[in-house]
């Protein structure tokens, strides 16, 4: 039963007293497991949506005996029956492929798809789109500043759909811009880019002096040792006419990477910044209930201890999967200074909150020496269908160059973008190198008919159950083996799940030598 009001809260399900105290008393009406949400697909990138199990103690005549006995038997020696438990699987993310670049890199940026079409926005100073540590637009106090908005049909011919000029009078040492298409704020403020600079000096000062009142555990570093750098907005209907907010949002250095969106979850406006760790770069979150006042910041990702002690988190390049906004993924880049290369890894995280890796990163390395991307790489967002939706791709940039090499015109033309991708829903396997067997925790399915997206050899094989439906169970399933995309589950040749819509179900796995990406209903 707990995996049920799990499950409910896990998918956004409305979940208020009365279901807790029902659900606690152990009488979860059939009305309340209608508030379930039905799934259409489940991928694994944690152990979320796979129960853990138990063992079940049994009498030599075949009783199963719990820990509290109303009307204790003779004692009798207990077997454990481990049937419930998960054993022989694993997770493993999966490595990408990359595309060739397309074109020069413009900067750190976002890629969405939206309504058919691939659309991005980037800040151009004075002309300069690339905008980190020595590059022009850090030299001189700005003349222009340019909101640019792109749009491609493939990812890879792109058009210029508007410029739209702003007033920042003040701001100077731009740095990075991220952006969001807000559907829960006001339609006038529906497109919302967040970018960084240095604000005027009276503006500092005063917020400074209120900063430094601030415990010392919400202190950074780098802005109590003097680096002015605020987080701005700018606002917009349409995504083509903007305007500037003059008032800042944080003071807050976060050059390079920041991820901005509203996160149903918990009902707030959610932002991934950069913060100092130990002389390094870690990632902080940071919330606002109206996007203007923001929260503290607190950090979620920082370098482990089995990391090498020279080890930043440069990037975290969050996204959800496309339309499993449950499945919350960063592709952080993990920047080695011993060598000034990178790799990016796969993360995931049921809250937002607490992050793990994902057993099999990284999942994108450097090229071969000499290639265009041999030296720094960088993971982009969003994850987005590609290819006409058969693969998914994250934006990825890279360079022959490593990061801190001097930075002259050459090293900044050197910077190319393409692509990583996967095939469809194939970031991350459940496998089972030998044997393997697992149950589900309860799901509800949103069609009658199961499809699995697997791999295994020829003398490999995957079977599914649905526990407790007569002709369903995993050794009346037909067993399936290769490399199947959206192979159709049948029971003795008959296609329908057998359970009435809207009641959960538990699936139970068996696994040899296979590799399971994921599980959908149609």
């Amino acid at each position: 039963m707990r995996s049920v009001k799990e499950s409910a809260i896990r998918n956004g399900a409305r979940v208020d007293r009365t279901f807790e105290a029902c659900y606690d008393a152990g009488k979860l009406t059939s009305e309340m497991i209608e508030l379930l949400i039905p799934r259409r697909k489940i991928l694994f990138f944690d152990w979320r949506d796979i129960a853990c199990g138990t063992l079940k103690w049994t009498t030599p005549d075949g009783r199963h005996l719990g820990v509290e006995l109303r009307d204790p038997p003779p004692q009798v020696e207990c077997h454990a029956d481990a049937s419930a438990c998960a054993y022989g699987v694993r997770l493993a993310a999966q490595p990408a492929r990359k595309i060739e670049p397309y074109r020069e890199w413009l900067g750190w940026g976002r890629i969405i798809y939206d309504e058919g079409r691939y659309r991005t926005w980037h800040l151009e100073v004075d002309g300069h789109s690339k905008l980190c540590s020595g590059c022009p637009a850090h030299q001189v106090a700005p003349n222009e500043i340019t909101i640019v908005a792109e749009e491609s049909n493939d990812g890879f011919e792109w058009r210029t759909v508007a410029r739209c000029d702003i007033d920042a009078t003040g701001q100077q040492h731009y740095d990075s811009l991220t952006f969001m298409i807000d559907d829960n704020g006001k339609p006038e403020v529906r497109y919302k880019i967040v970018y960084s600079a240095w604000p005027p000096d009276d503006v500092y000062e005063r917020l400074m002096a209120e900063y430094a009142k601030r415990p010392a555990c919400r202190q950074d570093p780098r802005t109590m040792n003097g680096r002015p750098d605020c987080l701005y907005a700018a606002t917009s209907p349409d995504g083509l006419n903007w305007t500037a907010h003059h008032e800042p949002l944080a003071l807050h250095m976060s050059d390079t990477d920041t991820s901005l969106f509203y996160d149903a979850w918990w009902g707030r406006y959610v932002m991934y910044v950069r913060i100092s760790h130990n002389g390094g770069r870690a990632v902080g979150r940071m919330e606002s209930h109206d996007f203007v006042h923001c929260g503290p910041i607190h950090p979620v990702l920082w370098p482990r201890l089995h990391d090498p002690v020279n080890m930043d988190v440069y990037l975290n390049a969050y996204s959800t999967y496309p339309d499993l906004p449950e499945c919350r993924l960063m592709f952080p880049n993990f920047y080695d200074r011993f060598t000034e290369q990178s790799q990016i890894r796969l993360y995931s995280s049921i809250d937002g909150i607490a992050w793990d890796q994902v057993p099999g990163s990284p999942v994108i390395v450097p090229g071969e020496p000499g290639e265009w991307d041999s030296e720094f790489i960088c993971g982009g967002k969003d994850l987005v269908p590609f290819d006409g939706g058969d693969k998914i791709a994250i934006p990825y940039a890279g360079t022959a160059f490593p990061h801190k090499y001097p930075r002259w015109p050459n090293v900044y033309d050197a910077w190319r973008q393409g692509w990583a991708w996967w095939p469809k829903d194939r970031l991350c396997a459940v496998t089972a190198d030998r044997q393997g067997e697992f149950h589900t925790v309860e799901i509800v399915p949103a069609g009658r008919e199961m499809r699995l997206n697997f791999r295994t050899p020829r003398g490999g094989e995957v079977r599914v159950g649905i526990d407790g439906v007569e002709g369903h169970s995993v050794d009346d399933c037909d067993p399936m083996h290769g490399d199947c995309t959206d192979r159709v589950v049948t029971w003795n040749g008959i296609s329908d799940i057998g359970v009435a819509d809207g009641r959960p179900v538990t699936l139970h796995f068996k696994l040899r030598s296979a590799e399971l990406f994921a599980v959908e209903w149609v």
